[in-house]
């Protein structure tokens, strides 16, 4: 279950329908109360039992992705979303559909979705708590710095939760726009000024020469006033600057306020404990992480966190016993089995990652990311023929992927068949840039 769900479910289930019957959000409906007890299969048999008497009911079906959701099930959640989708257009459907496609990795899938509901529905706060994980998860910093502002003045979420976030927000930014810098042959002596501000200086002491440099550059304005100007001048080094500057001052801003407001949160500690790893000193890291799962049992996604951790620093093979942990507490947890695929393949173990997935390959729609991972493993294992048609039948799921049709082309060419190789290429050209 996601830390989100877990913290939003009273706003989650306050959004709940309650009308499949011509109810009145007064009366009872036993699956919200069956989701409020943590019963989540009584939930669900008791929405599929509403939905045999209302099949064409976008709102129960989306309370039945709900309990799936509750329940880990993020294929079978995606599903039920998609089919109330086409009955009706509900934004809150739409964010929770989103939300998952992201946990499992369908980065083709969400991405649009995330970007549309940033530029759409910014202003709804409850649409904000589900997707703003998302963006950080998807490399999309400044996205994360819109939704998590948004959510620190929606007195509904937990504020420092949302201070932390928007803390780890400004700092994947700083590092966006330090990596654009870099790769400007005028930025260097703007990572150069960055880079002496690291031990000791003045991050804005180059400050004077950008105003200098740039006509777009205005040194008291802030990262939401500067932003606009940027989108507009990608390329001025002087703005990359000034945003990587004001993202850094940023995230130390919300962790000092932080700090004096909530000094026993659970998130600034967990902070604290990713920084330790950051900086080589994992044993008191894990150490501490430990700790919080003991501490604060409430927060389900502690575990889950440290594998990512691990994921972030690229050791794989913590990464996958933390994520193993994760699948023995909730064999259903499918966003976990989705990371013990990826570290599977990262570490090449193709044979153990054609194991671990035969099982969901038997069922009657596979999940993409299983699809994708259990045909390379058989391409790694020399059966090209068998991953082909893996995945020529997830196409029948997923017309429209990018990644399926991308192996697809490279098999065809590895394999011969200029044919379909030649299919596969004329497909991608078809498709809008």
């Amino acid at each position: 279950m996601s830390r989100c769900i877990l913290l939003c479910l009273p706003v989650i289930l306050s959004s709940l329908a309650c009308y499949a019957y011509g109810q009145s959000k007064e009366q009872a409906d036993p699956g919200r109360t069956a989701l409020q007890h943590g019963d989540y299969l009584s939930a669900e048999m008791l929405y599929r039992q509403a939905l045999r008497q209302n099949p064409g009911s976008p709102e129960l079906l989306t309370d039945l992705g709900i309990a799936l959701q509750f329940q880990g099930r993020s294929t079978d959640a995606i599903h039920a979303f998609e089919q109330a989708l086409k009955l009706k257009n509900l934004p809150r459907t739409y964010a929770q559909l989103a939300e998952e496609k992201c946990k499992i990795r369908d980065l083709d899938g969400a991405r649009p979705m995330l970007s549309k509901i940033i530029r759409d529905y910014a202003g709804d706060t409850r649409i904000m708590a589900v997707v703003a994980p998302c963006y950080l998860d998807l490399d999309e910093p400044v996205e994360s710095v819109t939704a998590y502002t948004v959510l620190l003045h929606d007195d509904s979420y937990p504020h420092d939760l949302s201070l932390i976030q928007l803390a780890k927000s400004y700092l994947a930014a700083a590092q966006y726009f330090v990596t654009r810098l870099r790769e400007r042959s005028d930025g260097k002596a703007y990572v150069a000024a960055l880079r002496q501000a690291s031990t000791a200086g003045d991050p804005r002491s180059a400050f004077p020469m950008a105003q200098g440099a740039s006509r777009n550059f205005h040194p008291d304005l802030g990262f939401e006033a500067v932003l606009p100007i940027w989108h507009q001048h990608q390329e001025d080094s002087a703005l990359l600057y000034q945003l990587a500057v004001i993202s850094g001052e940023q995230s130390m801003q919300q962790i000092e306020l932080c700090s004096q407001q909530y000094p026993d949160s659970p998130y600034l500690a967990q902070l604290r404990l990713e920084m330790l790893a950051d900086r080589g000193r994992e044993d008191e890291a894990v150490s501490g992480f430990e700790e919080l799962l003991h501490s604060h049992p409430e927060l389900p996604d502690l575990r889950y966190d440290l594998g990512m951790l691990y994921r972030k620093q690229r050791q794989w093979d913590k990464a996958l016993a933390v994520f193993y942990q994760e699948l023995d507490t909730n064999p259903k947890d499918e966003r976990a089995a989705a990371r013990v695929s990826e570290a599977l393949e990262q570490m090449t173990r193709w044979q153990e990652l054609r194991d671990f997935l035969a099982p969901r390959m038997q069922q009657k729609s596979p999940p993409l990311w299983a699809s994708l991972d259990f045909a390379k493993a058989l391409e790694h294992l020399g059966e090209n023929r068998e991953a082909i048609h893996v995945l020529a039948a997830t196409l029948a799921s997923y017309p429209s992927s990018k990644e399926v049709h991308w192996r697809l082309l490279h098999l065809y060419r590895l394999s011969g068949d200029t044919q379909q190789a030649s299919a596969e290429a004329k497909w991608f050209k078809s498709q809008p840039e």
